[in-house]
């Protein structure tokens, strides 16, 4: 059975966002697993599209994306 082929994504974040991903993957890994920045990126996509499929987190979601825009002004 052949691989699947996987998509690469590159992404402009700023040093603050680096350091969250970072501590984010530490404080999910443990002695049996370490867990990479890019799987925390991977969780975070499942989560965000759990919480949009459930429309609970889609007016937080905006407001979020209109901060975050505002800071890279």
């Amino acid at each position: 059975m052949p691989k699947k082929e996987k998509k690469r994504l590159q992404v402009v974040i700023s040093d603050d966002q680096d350091a969250l991903l970072t501590k984010l993957a530490y404080e999910l890994s443990s002695p049996e697993q370490l867990v990479s920045k890019s799987e925390v990126v991977r969780l975070a996509i499942e989560k965000l599209a759990d919480g949009m499929e459930e429309g609970q987190q889609k007016a937080q979601l905006k407001e979020l994306l209109k901060r975050l825009e505002a800071q890279e002004e």
